[in-house]
């Protein structure tokens, strides 16, 4: 008896890659607005949130989202570099 699918991993490895690149897209999206935001005109009417404190806290907060995808980003780019057959050698 035969197994259908020897590697259970080369059909998850499409879905794998699209989730990375999309974790990618919204932590820099995210990430630069949340930096960026606070600091902009028109934020907070006063109170808690037009302290320097919270604008901070939340840019601070955007740099997380920044860093995360960027850390992603290098995972994603080593696996998609060890996955790529060096030139000249055919795979089997």
């Amino acid at each position: 008896m035969g197994n259908y699918n020897s590697d259970p991993m080369s059909s998850l490895r499409p879905s794998t890659f699209l989730g990375s690149a999309l974790f990618v897209f919204y932590c820099t999206a995210v990430g630069v607005y949340l930096l960026l935001r606070p600091w902009t005109s028109g934020v907070g009417g006063g109170g808690w949130t037009a302290s320097g404190f919270f604008r901070g806290f939340v840019s601070g907060l955007g740099l997380v989202h920044l860093f995360a995808g960027a850390s992603d980003l290098k995972v994603l780019s080593r696996q998609l570099s060890q996955d790529d057959p060096p030139a000249g050698r055919i795979h089997p």
